[in-house]
């Protein structure tokens, strides 16, 4: 086993003084050199300048020293030697370096989001310190110290670490209703989503207990969004040093599907529910939620429309821009969009060109450049703002699981149901490849019943030929779930 050489045991070609240590000679020009420590340092002579080249951690054992010299001479012999010193470049160093000139990233606030992410989950010391060699700290190492090993050892303590984030996040919150209103919606009261409470119900929930929401309860994909793109982030990083900058010869990062976030199982939404989304959302922001849906653009681009940019008499919409926060700047700014293909004017509905005519003249400034769903003021909505507002109106029909994101889910769902194709919603959502679209792909509980609906005559069973009679688990050839078979049922 290999253990990352410490700072009296580095890999500088540079010899040390003091003590002479015993140098143990293998086959050719490779050495394996005990350390006080125990532990052994391999190295060989650089084919071209004769530099002693040290591998970039210690060895538990002799032969194992031995066995990574004969690795790189026989890569010497074969012609394939790299230069491994080249990687002798902190990891700190050329992550701010890929940022600064990744010609693929071209949003500050992209670039803000992903140092961010490296300054907190992938430089910091992360591990249980409690277990002997359980911290890892890829912020101290250089790109060729870093592993495969060493990466599945920090993927493992930075997705414990993401998980306990994202709990500790979600007890946190503070619930932005009243606990009354909640407790209403729960006993069944009438309730309005926002307003005044009435002091009798206020006077009920009292005598109740003054309950309040329970905490929710972490899930085991807490944090995993996060872990996956942090771990893309490193991959992209420990890619280009292989392939554009070639300081390293293999990329480390060999985890399977590590950089892809567990698909959620939530259901969809469906139209009802997106109509009452609508209904129960402040009158001034009612029809960004229609926008989102009949559009399904991304809220940054829903929020950076300017009255300039809506044609109702074609019933067009440009998107060239979207509106993003960077926090140095301490504001919003306004930015290409995610995609470069995104530039461009889109069709509407005649339905969603009626609403937003009712929408601009009502709450829309009079300039070109006023934005169509701003505040009173005339400015951005802000995304604390935009999620209270969407976590109030959740709530009424009961779905707190949906982020504002899945109408753009709800968008492509809908098109499958109207017969589009894959090709199609690949498309209208702006997407690069047939994978994005088909995470869309999913079926509402409505079109599974129906789907389904015809099987029993198929096969001859039940009500279709009037033969099957009723078994205990099914009365006037209902099927009853489960969870209500009879015998399961209380008095």
């Amino acid at each position: 086993m290999s253990t990352p050489a410490s700072p009296s045991e580095s890999s500088a070609n540079t010899p040390k003084t003091g003590r002479p240590r015993k140098r143990s000679r293998s086959s050719g020009s490779g050495s394996a050199e005990k350390q006080r420590s125990g532990k052994y340092r391999a190295s060989y002579l650089h084919p071209v300048t004769g530099d002693r080249q040290y591998a970039p951690h210690t060895f538990d054992t002799k032969a194992e020293a031995q066995a990574w010299n004969r690795q790189h001479l026989a890569a010497i012999d074969r012609g394939e030697w790299f230069d491994h010193g080249k990687g002798d470049v902190l990891l700190t160093e050329y992550l701010a370096l890929w940022l600064d000139t990744n010609p693929k990233i071209t949003k500050d606030s992209t670039r803000e989001l992903y140092r961010d992410e490296a300054t907190r989950w992938i430089f910091p010391a992360l591990g249980d310190p409690a277990t002997p060699g359980g911290i890892v700290e890829l912020g101290t190492m250089t790109l060729r110290q870093i592993d495969p090993a060493t990466v599945r050892k920090w993927y493992a303590a930075m997705r414990q670490a993401t998980k306990a984030s994202a709990v500790a996040r979600a007890q946190s919150v503070k619930p932005r209703e009243h606990p009354a209103r909640w407790w209403a919606r729960e006993t069944g009261r009438a309730v309005k989503s926002s307003g005044r409470l009435s002091p009798q119900l206020l006077a009920a929930w009292t005598e109740a207990g003054s309950p309040t929401p329970p905490v929710p309860e972490a899930k085991s994909s807490a944090g995993a969004e996060v872990a996956a793109r942090v771990y893309r982030l490193l991959h992209a990083v420990m890619a280009a040093a292989v392939d554009t900058d070639g300081l390293i010869k293999d990329n480390p990062c060999k985890i399977r599907g590590a950089g892809q976030a567990p698909q959620v199982d939530r259901a969809p939404l469906s139209a009802e529910e997106v109509t009452a989304l609508a209904q129960n959302f402040p009158a001034r922001y009612r029809a960004a939620v229609w926008f989102a849906v009949f559009t399904a653009l991304r809220p940054g681009q829903v929020f950076a429309l300017r009255r300039k940019d809506i044609d109702l008499e074609n019933r067009l919409v440009h998107v060239g821009r979207s509106v993003g926060v960077v926090r140095k700047r301490k504001g919003y700014v306004y930015e290409t969009p995610k995609t470069e293909a995104t530039d461009r004017w889109k069709r509407i509905p005649e339905e969603l060109a009626t609403i937003l005519a009712g929408h601009m003249d009502q709450f829309t400034g009079k300039s070109p450049n006023a934005l169509v769903f701003a505040t009173t003021h005339g400015n951005v909505l802000s995304n604390s703002q935009r999620s209270r507002f969407f976590d109030r109106a959740r709530r009424t029909i009961d779905r707190p699981d949906v982020p504002w994101k899945e109408l753009r889910s709800a968008s492509a769902m809908f098109m499958y149901a109207q017969g589009a194709t894959r090709s199609d919603v690949k498309r209208a959502l702006n997407h690069k490849t047939d994978a994005a679209a088909a995470r869309y792909e999913r079926t509402s509980e409505e079109r599974r019943r129906n789907l389904m609906s015809g099987f029993g005559a198929t096969f001859g069973l039940g009500s279709a030929n009037g033969t099957q009679e009723p078994d205990d688990g099914a009365v006037a050839g209902k099927v009853i779930p489960l969870r209500e078979r009879p015998e399961e049922r209380t008095a």
